[in-house]
């Protein structure tokens, strides 16, 4: 669906509104944090905006985790400036002039680029129900396979002089990563919504 980096933080309350969820979750903490809540007519553009304009460093760092790209032109200031103040300004441009995260190498970093590659490449439909993720589980053992093509490990060779074969992760190191991923959103998931009850 479009705008997930906005309706991702918001849930229809009674009244009838849209509440923010960071707002929820900074009063559990704060109790004197007003939560915001919006009518359900509008429109993306003011719930995005109280999100950059309140919340930005935990909405960024949770459309993050969760992989859900910001791609909304006024909202590109407090993403570049989270990004800043993370230590992530290395960005470079891509084909569609969105900016590109250049993160410093590591092996971990490496394995999670190249989860993010099968699953970005539409190797799975990362926009399904939590629920169907196990079934999709399925699907990407499938695809990890792609990380033992020889083609695609020379590349990998031929970007980084200082690599060896040995060192570019096998499917097996792959497979165990997406799983260690998935419980940590899971867990993190059972977390917030305990929150909110």
């Amino acid at each position: 669906s479009k705008a997930r980096d906005v309706w991702t933080f918001y849930e229809d309350s009674p009244g009838p509104k849209r509440t923010c969820l960071l707002c929820k979750y900074v009063q559990a903490s704060k109790k004197d944090h007003v939560v915001k809540r919006y009518g359900l007519g509008t429109g993306t553009g003011p719930l995005r905006r109280h999100l950059y304009e309140h919340h930005a460093d935990d909405w960024v760092s949770r459309c993050d985790q969760l992989r859900i790209p910001i791609t909304a032109k006024e909202a590109q200031p407090a993403v570049a400036d989270y990004r800043r103040r993370q230590g992530q300004n290395n960005t470079s441009t891509s084909h569609s002039g969105q900016p590109v995260l250049r993160r410093p190498f590591s092996n971990e970093a490496f394995v999670d680029a190249i989860i993010e590659f099968i699953v970005a490449d539409d190797q799975v439909c990362s926009n399904k129900v939590m629920v169907l993720y196990v079934a999709y589980l399925l699907f990407l053992i499938q695809s990890i396979n792609v990380v033992e093509s020889p083609q695609l490990r020379a590349i990998f060779l031929m970007l980084r002089q200082e690599l060896k074969d040995s060192d570019i992760p096998h499917r097996t190191t792959i497979r165990n990563r997406i799983l260690q991923v998935m419980d940590e959103h899971l867990n993190q998931l059972e977390e917030e919504m305990a929150v909110c009850l």
